[in-house]
Order: structure tokens, then sequence, then C-alpha cells
């Protein structure tokens, strides 16, 4: 349908990120972090081709984030990459597929609050998260018949700010992470650095991510539609435990009608639709 507007997680782990959002005439994605033929493949399942894609939005520099050889593809399809001013100097340190990007003219550095393409607004905001240069969610809004559609994306958070629960307010569809079970995590045999950088600056606990969405329900005038939990640990966690946790903390406050689905690190989620 014209008016309609989907989403879907093609992917989400710290092997890999990508997430795609369309409508009839314009599609984009959120993150490049699988292989171009994987992407290709998933695409093609959807009905779409990485040459129809009108942009790529990077949201940090962490490799499970952005997939080099897809970069060589977005540039060979003409295909331009949108991030950040924060991000971009270290995107093309990091990246060289990135510089050239930049050389050709198809890295596009976001200098104001929201980038339009086609029918969609795309607005960047910060999230806590250790990546140099900072780390950024993107809520997508989309006018059908005098009604904004909106989805908001962030995989990787820390903690959730003022700013994000403001800015993911009102959205009809929420990816956000849930990244680890809190005594899966201590029990693991990561060393300890490595679970508090988790805890503090990494990412989201299944029990933050409820805490999360609470906020973000409390600050919105409709309630979401849907919730897509992602980049859930493959050692530390489990969709099963995620989804138990977020279920249960919508229902301890009485929200109901909010359909929850899982992700996955290799294969695509549910497709939503609004």
């Amino acid at each position: 349908m014209k008016n309609e507007l989907s989403t879907c997680v093609l992917g989400s782990s710290s092997a890999g990120n990508s997430t795609i959002i369309w409508n009839a005439g314009t599609a984009i994605l959120i993150d490049c972090g699988f292989s171009p033929a994987y992407i290709a493949s998933q695409l093609r399942r959807l009905g779409l081709r990485i040459s129809d894609l009108k942009g790529v939005f990077i949201t940090h520099v962490h490799g499970d984030h952005v997939h080099e050889s897809t970069v060589r593809r977005l540039i060979q399809e003409r295909v331009p990459i949108f991030c950040p001013p924060q991000i971009e100097p270290h995107l093309q340190k990091k990246y060289s597929a990135l510089a050239r990007a930049s050389h050709q003219g198809l890295l596009k550095v976001i200098k104001k609050s929201e980038v339009e393409l086609s029918e969609f607004h795309i607005r960047p905001f910060e999230v806590p998260h250790d990546s140099d240069g900072g780390c950024f969610g993107y809520s997508i809004s989309y006018d059908a018949e005098g009604r904004t559609k909106k989805v908001s994306v962030t995989t990787d958070m820390a903690y959730p700010t003022k700013s994000v629960v403001g800015h993911i307010a009102d959205s009809d569809v929420i990816v956000i992470e849930s990244n680890y079970d809190v005594e899966m995590l201590e029990e693991s045999t990561r060393p300890v650095w490595l679970k508090r950088r988790i805890r503090e600056e990494g990412h989201l606990s299944n029990d933050q991510c409820g805490e999360s969405l609470l906020q973000i329900i409390d600050r919105s005038q409709t309630l979401p539609k849907s919730l897509a939990l992602a980049h859930v640990s493959q050692e530390c966690n489990t969709n099963e435990l995620a989804l138990e946790c977020t279920k249960a903390a919508l229902d301890r406050h009485g929200i109901h009608g909010i359909s929850v689905f899982e992700t996955h690190p290799d294969r695509p989620g549910r497709t939503i639709t609004v």
C-alpha cells in the first residue's frame, strides 16, 4: 500500500547490524554491518535492490555497523552514505572505502537537524556508547494522508538520556537494544574490564531496556504499535529472556496492545508495517 511504512531488522548482534525502512517510493538503511551479498539477498527477499536505496545512515564506527565491502558496493551503485559530523573523521580514518566515498561526494555529513529524502524526514540523535566520535540513533518520520508515521532505531546505548527519550517518543515502531541479562553477564568468562565496559559504557541490559521503554512511553502521546529487541548478546542473553523482561515491564505498568518482536544475528526479523 502506498501509505504503509515498513521496517525490518536484517540482522543484529555484535557480528553485524542493519535495518531497512521503506515505503512504496523510498528505502533507506540504518547501518551496513553485513556483507554486500547478504544485504543484497535480504533486500531481494523484500523486492528491493541495493541500487533502490536512497541512502545509508551510519550510527557509529564500530565494525559490526560498517562492512567495508558493502561500502564499496554502495559506492559502485552511487548510493549516498550519511553520518553526523562528529563521527565523519573517525569513519574516514578507520575505513578507506569511506574516505573514498568522501572523495567521490558520496559521504554526506548531516549538518542540519534532519535530512529529507523523498517523503522521509531522518533525524539523528546522540546516544551514550563508547565509540570514537560518539554514537547516534535515528528517527524516521513519514507524513501519510495527514498522519505522521515514525520509526526510531537505536541498537547501541549504555543508558537512556532525556534527549534520547524525547527523540524516540511518539514512535509507531521502536528498534531498541536489549543486549544482556545481568546474571548471564556476571557468570560469563568475559574479563572484568569488559563486563564493566558493557554495564557502564556499552549496552542496555534487559531490565534497562524495559525501563527505557517505560520512560519513552511516559513521554509519548500515543503508544508504539511494535517493538523490536535488537543486539541481543549470543553469549550473555537469549531472545526468550529479552522478550520476557520487556513484556513483564509493560505488564507491570498495565500497558497492553504493543507487539514485541525478536531479532536475529544471522537472519531478518519480522517485517513490521504501520
